[in-house]
């Protein structure tokens, strides 16, 4: 068992984020979740939230200062009215972007050197090894708003200068952790049909918590 860590996690009211809120409490550390709804996350002992939005300095700076983190983790997603990929985008542009830019610039504030980001194959360097037909896909849904965010989210916190980890899992499904297989940042050689399970994220984002593996990394990761 890894020492415990005192983490925030931002997004832990989301579908994955509540189960990385799981796996990091059954793996003792101590969470601290910046949620706008603290009745989004059931009361548990090792688990404090904290009501505000990453939209606000402020706000991260406040649950900052209920617990310095020595990590930050990251689930935000920016919504769309529904699962359909031609659902209409109903965030502003930049959510994850600036969220995340308020977040790194509350850790320097504080000192905390690290943060883990959920992305998605197809972000960045590794969107020219995404097939074709997803790719298609994507320029010709509302998901490539999202998929825009990423790809800044990549870009500035890389150049911020504070270690990161951008687990990328390929298409989300519902389910419980499985064994994951890990791909290189740029995702060469990811099959077309591959998925990752929500729970098999919430296991290799506390794992990237504990250990230094996949510091300045992001990794592709599938079952």
């Amino acid at each position: 068992m890894s020492t415990s860590k005192r983490v925030l996690i931002v997004g832990g009211s989301g579908r994955t984020g509540k189960l990385v809120v799981d796996e990091l409490l059954a793996r003792d550390h101590e969470v601290t979740a910046l949620v706008r709804k603290p009745d989004s996350l059931e009361a548990r002992p090792h688990l404090s939230t904290v009501t505000g939005t990453p939209m606000s300095k402020d706000d991260v700076r406040k649950a900052f200062a209920v617990s310095k983190p020595d990590v930050v983790v990251v689930t935000l997603s920016a919504p769309r009215a529904g699962d359909s990929p031609f659902a209409a985008v109903v965030s502003p542009p930049r959510l994850m972007a600036n969220a995340n830019a308020n977040v790194v610039a509350v850790m320097k504030e504080f000192g905390t050197p690290k943060i883990v980001i959920m992305q998605a194959f197809g972000v960045a360097e590794s969107w020219p090894n995404m097939h074709w037909a997803l790719r298609m896909l994507m320029k010709k849904s509302n998901m490539i708003y999202q998929y825009d965010d990423h790809n800044l989210v990549a870009s500035e916190v890389r150049a911020s200068g504070v270690d990161y980890v951008f687990p990328r899992p390929s298409r989300l499904v519902e389910g419980e952790a499985k064994e994951i297989k890990e791909w290189a940042d740029d995702g060469k050689g990811v099959p077309l049909m591959s998925t990752c399970t929500r729970g098999s994220v919430a296991q290799f984002m506390a794992e990237a918590v504990e250990n230094r593996t996949w510091d300045n990394t992001a990794p592709v990761i599938t079952n």
